[in-house]
């Protein structure tokens, strides 16, 4: 449960214009993208995968993010770090498809 609860707090703190809502239980995490914008949640699960984290895109604007249990703070702050810069891309291609 601690993984998880750190997971959450660093992804509710990414400041992006598309984040509508992030929210889970444990490790098993969705983070939403308005549905206003002109990229979806499929174009952010490419752009993530292009920098080594995998995740699901789910319901055309969530990703789906489940770490394995075993993960461990530095490893939950390495895939934090690469979704911010996957958030950053995401919106150079929403303002790209704007």
């Amino acid at each position: 449960m601690k993984m998880g609860t750190i997971l959450q707090r660093e992804l509710k703190m990414i400041k992006s214009p598309l984040i509508k809502e992030v929210r889970g239980r444990g490790l098993f995490i969705g983070v939403e993208i308005k549905e206003d914008a002109h990229v979806n949640g499929n174009h952010f699960a490419k752009l993530l995968k292009a920098r080594g984290l995998l995740s699901k895109a789910t319901h055309d604007y969530t990703i789906r993010l489940t770490p394995p249990l075993v993960i461990n703070e530095s490893q939950i702050m390495e895939a934090v770090d690469i979704i911010k810069l996957g958030f950053k891309d995401l919106e150079k291609m929403n303002h790209e498809y704007a």
